[in-house]
């Protein structure tokens, strides 16, 4: 047995929000001395007390802690969900803030526009409309190249470079300006702008391939890291990142291709098939690895395959990035270099 003091420390939680949970009814001591008036816990009061911390933290209320039951969890995970469905219509709403030409700021509300939603796929890039409803015109395939295939999801919500949408425009990432979009039948006309001027240049066509009610999870590609660990001990060892490159064979010491700050700082590779990660912002992260592959754990798991190279007497560990480009677009869009300094 204990006295409130020591529960106190023993938990983390403050006499005074103790004898608070004793008022509320939700914590009894398990004794209560007659003549001095302390009080003593057992272990059934520690144990209390950590759950009611602990649903503390996850959203409950005084009121919900004291009548918990399964319907209490049934109405709280019915709440929570209600909440990020809103959170989520804030944070496409949000998305849609941008600013114009004058520098002013324009705040759009969400517009569903049926027909947008589902996925598309390319056609082709053309000047305008005009040129491609001719049935005259050539593909400009450096246009759009890597969004083979886009998906408009419900309420407006974005994915990968596509930040939001709402009736007729477009959020992407790469330029503050909206893309304007144009349905037609069974194909959309999205007006390409400059990035740098804010021009608008050329149109790329997509007919329509379903009209599913998408959601995030659905559009993302992973591969599988789940394989034997088989030691590679070249690969052992602490690397720093040196440089970004295009591809594996692009790779020179002396001309460095990136001059940004590295997403990834440094690989400490370890025997038991581990790997710490240190990115940016200071943090750490765990991954695995084996031969030839470094298996990373997004929202979904990729396996990023590496290949060690000497130059110069130095040693290199070249991976393959995949970021959402890869998890969405599947494609690769360069690779990470690593020096051995350890």
């Amino acid at each position: 047995m204990i006295k409130i003091g020591d529960l106190a420390k023993l938990s983390g939680v403050t006499v005074k929000a103790i004898r608070f949970y004793e008022k509320k009814k939700l914590l009894t001591p398990a004794e209560v001395n007659f003549y001095t008036g302390y009080r003593y816990y057992d272990e059934n009061s520690i144990k209390r007390l950590a759950e009611i911390v602990y649903l503390k933290k996850l959203g409950f209320s005084l009121k919900e802690i004291a009548s918990f039951d399964e319907n209490t969890i049934q109405q709280k995970t019915k709440q929570l969900e209600m909440d990020i469905a809103k959170l989520c219509q804030n944070i496409a709403a949000l998305n849609l803030i941008h600013k114009n030409k004058k520098g002013e700021f324009v705040m759009n509300s969400f517009v569903n526009d049926a027909q947008a939603i589902g996925k598309w796929q390319r056609v082709c890039a053309v000047k305008n409309k005009q040129e491609f409803l001719s049935g005259k015109y050539t593909d400009n395939k450096e246009i759009f190249e890597h969004f083979k295939e886009i998906v408009f999801l419900p309420e407006g919500k974005g994915y990968w470079c596509f930040k939001s949408w709402s009736k007729g425009q477009i959020n992407v990432s790469w330029t503050s300006t909206l893309l304007n979009y144009e349905i037609d039948g069974e194909y959309m006309f999205i007006t390409v702008t400059d990035t740098y001027d804010n021009s608008e240049n050329d149109v790329v066509v997509y007919r329509k391939i379903d009209s599913k009610e998408y959601t995030i999870k659905d559009l993302m590609h992973g591969d599988n890291i789940d394989i034997p660990f088989e030691n590679d001990q070249q690969a052992l060892g602490l690397w720093e990142n040196v440089d970004f490159i295009k591809s594996d064979t692009q790779f020179d010491p002396n001309k460095k291709q990136y001059t940004g700050t590295p997403w990834l700082t440094s690989l400490s590779i370890m025997p038991n098939g581990e790997v710490l990660v240190a990115n940016a912002k200071e943090e750490l992260f765990k991954a695995k690895w084996s031969k030839g592959m470094i298996g990373f754990t997004f929202e979904v798991p990729v396996a990023m395959h590496y290949e060690i190279k000497n130059i110069n007497g130095k040693d290199y560990l070249i991976m393959e990035w995949k970021s959402g480009d890869y998890i969405f677009g599947g494609y690769i869009q360069g690779c990470c270099v690593f020096e051995k300094v350890a």
